[in-house]
């Protein structure tokens, strides 16, 4: 029932690593377009990322053959040149990663040694007592066996595990561990005893089947040497415990250590597609350029600031407003668009700024006249618009602190104080085209 359970569950582990998922293969670009010049190249980099292959990748054949050594409780009654023989295996496996794969197949050993039974394993023509060199070892006799069965192991890389894959590597070493069981053949007297020079034997015996089935579990370390991509040349050393409880009743259980030469075939494509990465330009010769260009940047930003402090203190200043003096009397004229009469916020500035003026010289007086063209609207109209224009006008000087004692207001030319020539100020009666002349406040020293 063991033998059954055993068998079962390797059948089963081989037949999930067969359903492993098929992933998709990694196309290596090596030279790719980039409109920013930042990366010149795509390479295959075996250290990033996971490498998987396709279901029909990294599949292998090995052969083995050596020699083994019986190491049971009663072996070692038996010279060591009577317990060495030979062992072979055939598998036939695949590497799932670079590090990890499997691998199954039939593995045979013809072991010599020692055993207290007289039983179906004795070797050949012994009918005395085990020799040891000159020295008789009573109640042992020699025996000798052969066995064939399947096996499955585990594979483990452990050069690519430690080191990293490397496409090429010359030496890998391999951890591999399994199970098995082996069918036993045994050569034993059988037909008619005859003598020869006194030594009896028996001419019709031959290797026969000995009914029975053992276990086996083997753990080994292969050493490969890459010959080609097809071929690897390897040195595997293995020990194998064979589980004997239901055959002798002296000896529970045997051990074996094998020495292998071997050959693996790799079957088609036996490398990895690594992920590919981009590799970034080499920025050291454009050191230099960068930092000058990070110097103007600076530069440009102090610049900037120092633009933006002046435009500031542009915003706030107010206008200059000179005290006219000498036979130019005109001390500020402030136009209006066509039909309007309402200050713009450049205009009130530029009274502010005038009646900073008429604040410092409380003694004179000014004359307000306000203007209208001749061109457009009718009579009264006009001299309606001319009375809200220059009112307009003191009203604002008043708020900013004027007293009202300094300021005469007239329209037009009417009444005007000082001497005639300001008569002629109104343009309209020129030409049309100077029409916008006359809407308008005139500001004057006044006598």
């Amino acid at each position: 029932m063991k033998k059954s359970v055993l068998l079962g569950g390797l059948a089963l582990l081989a037949s999930t690593a067969f359903a492993q998922t098929e992933s998709v293969e990694v196309v290596e670009v090596y030279e790719a377009v980039n409109q920013y010049g930042q990366i010149d190249q795509w390479v295959a980099d075996c250290t990033q990322g996971r490498l998987i292959n396709k279901n029909k990748d990294n599949w292998f054949i090995t052969l083995e053959g050596g020699a083994d050594m019986l190491f049971g409780k009663h072996d070692i009654q038996a010279d060591i040149k009577d317990r060495i023989d030979g062992a072979g295996a055939f598998y036939i496996g695949k590497w799932v990663t670079p590090t990890f794969g499997f691998r199954f197949g039939a593995n045979y050993v013809m072991t010599k040694g020692a055993t207290t039974l007289d039983g179906p394993f004795r070797k050949l023509n012994v009918d005395h007592p085990l020799k040891k060199g000159d020295v008789t070892k009573t109640g042992f006799y020699a025996q000798k066996w052969m066995g064939l069965g399947p096996e499955f192991d585990v594979m483990i890389n452990l050069t690519n595990w430690w080191c990293g894959y490397r496409p090429g590597r010359v030496y890998n070493a391999v951890l591999h561990g399994g199970a098995g069981a082996y069918w036993r053949w045994a050569y034993n007297e059988r037909g008619p005893e005859l003598m020869n020079a006194g030594t009896p034997y028996w001419p019709d015996s031959h290797w026969h089947a000995a009914h029975n089935t053992i276990l086996f579990a083997n753990l080994g370390l292969q050493n490969n040497f890459r010959l080609s991509k097809v071929v690897d040349f390897f040195i595997d050393l293995q020990y194998t415990l064979l589980d004997e409880h239901n055959y002798a009743e002296d000896s529970k259980v045997e051990h074996i250590a094998t020495a292998y030469l071997g050959f693996t075939f790799n079957l088609g494509k036996s490398t990895w597609n690594c992920p590919v990465v981009p590799v970034c330009a080499d920025v050291t010769a454009l050191r230099d350029q960068i930092a000058a260009l990070e110097n103007a940047v600076r530069n440009l930003e102090a610049k900037n600031r120092a633009l933006e402090a002046e435009l500031e203190a542009c915003r706030n200043k107010k206008p200059e407003v000179k005290t006219v003096s000498g036979d130019c009397d005109q001390l500020v004229t402030i136009y209006y668009p066509i039909n309007q009469y309402d200050l713009s916020a450049r205009e009130r500035k530029v009274l502010s700024s005038v009646a900073d003026v008429m604040l410092a010289h409380p003694d004179q007086k000014y004359q307000l006249v306000g203007w209208a063209d001749n061109w457009t609207g009718s009579a009264d109209y006009n001299e309606a618009l001319r009375w809200r224009r220059v009112n307009g006008v003191k009203n604002y000087l008043l708020k900013c602190g004027v007293p009202e004692a300094q300021l005469v207001v007239n329209i037009d030319n009417a009444n005007l104080v000082g001497t005639p020539e300001y008569s002629e100020f109104n343009a309209g009666v020129v030409e049309a085209k100077s029409a916008p002349l006359d809407r308008a406040v005139t500001i004057r020293l006044a006598e």
